[in-house]
């Protein structure tokens, strides 16, 4: 029986790289070539933002002029960012493009204010404004993707994300593979998350979904190592431990889902019906019925009328050869249930095993003729 049951992704939006204001850099770079200087070229200043050769493109270079105007309220903006400011340093980025219609590096830092602030659309409009100046413009379409993301645009997310790789934007991956689990096309997924981890760039959380998506692809195997992961990078242990013991148990090794369970109860997640009735489950594969009974029962007490809960705890009693017990339990799931011909097999084969074998007998007859109808 395949426990896993399919998860909801509850995915937060991908962290966009350029959002904290770094330290400014040098005015600019000088460039030799065959031992002759190629002159200054302005140098990113937004942190998180892709270094591409764009990104220091000549037509631009005025962005960086020594006593430029735009540069001056730039870094004023920058230091406004730094100390949490975020509405002065708003000013002074505006201050910049107003100055500079082409300071790249000012539209970035703009839209991501708005972005900080929660206002998604005028960041959106900043850096469609970006695009048609530089439509090569790695760090736009990247925080574009996570925008779109954040808003829920999958596809929209997953297009700026391929074209921000194309750019020579790095670790992309993360983003590609959230979409892509987000528009439920798992193998895709599981693939770009697969190279996001191997970049390093997977959190607790990022590692948690990819152990879905593995299980969601029937790779137990691999699901088990990324939720391993999740646990040592900060995941959310009591979620981790319970989806792990489903891993295991869908893998037959019931000993070690039985232990990831009872870990989840101590990592504090709610002792509710299910974690009783897989914690049972998994007791009842290793034949170990006292424990399996125990927790069935508990699992009982707190849905009396589910019948997978019922079903299990007539196993528990049959193979423990409390033959009454388990008669009791069959009846139950009769009265619910009056058709389930394995029920009523399975009740004929219990009074039989206290001694009532024409009776017994009589309810397996019964059982075996409604199975053929």
């Amino acid at each position: 029986m395949n426990l896993y049951r399919i998860l909801n992704l509850c995915l937060i939006a991908p962290v966009c790289t350029a959002h904290a204001a770094p330290a400014e850099p040098p005015a600019g770079i000088f460039f030799v070539k065959d031992g002759q200087s190629r002159g200054a070229l302005a140098l990113p200043e937004t942190a998180g933002h892709c270094a591409t050769l764009h990104d220091m493109a000549p037509s631009f270079s005025s962005a960086a002029t020594a006593g430029d105007p735009a540069r001056t309220a730039y870094r004023k903006g920058l230091r406004m960012q730094r100390s949490g400011r975020l509405d002065e340093a708003q000013q002074y980025f505006e201050a910049a493009i107003r100055k500079n219609s082409l300071f790249r590096n000012a539209y970035i830092a703009l839209a991501d204010i708005h972005r900080l602030q929660q206002a998604p659309e005028p960041a959106k409009q900043l850096l469609q404004r970006l695009l048609k100046l530089s439509p090569e413009h790695g760090a736009a379409w990247e925080m574009l993707s996570a925008i779109h993301y954040g808003q829920q645009a999958w596809e929209d997310a997953l297009t700026c994300a391929f074209r921000a790789q194309e750019l020579g934007v790095p670790h992309m991956h993360r983003l590609i593979g959230l979409s892509y689990a987000a528009l439920n096309h798992p193998a895709e997924a599981a693939q770009a998350l697969e190279k996001a981890r191997g970049e390093g760039m997977l959190n607790g959380e990022d590692l948690c979904r990819a152990a879905r998506i593995s299980a969601q692809l029937e790779a137990f195997e691999k699901s088990v190592q990324y939720y391993e992961e999740s646990l040592k990078a900060g995941g959310n242990p009591p979620a981790v431990y319970y989806e792990l013991g489903m891993m295991y148990f869908n893998m037959k090794n019931y000993k070690q889902a039985a232990g990831a369970f009872e870990q989840a109860t101590r990592s504090g997640r709610p002792a509710d019906a299910d974690l009783y009735l897989n914690l049972g489950m998994a007791y009842l594969k290793q034949a170990a019925y006292d424990d399996a009974i125990s927790n069935l029962q508990t699992a009982s007490s707190l849905r009396p009328k589910d019948i997978q809960v019922m079903l299990n705890l007539a196993n528990a009693y049959y193979k423990k050869q409390d033959f009454k017990l388990a008669a009791i339990q069959w009846n139950k799931i009769l009265v619910m249930q009056p058709q389930n011909a394995f029920a009523m097999f399975m009740l004929g084969k219990s009074y039989m095993g206290y001694g009532e074998l024409l009776k017994g007998q009589a309810i397996c007859d019964q059982a075996l003729a409604m199975g053929e109808k």
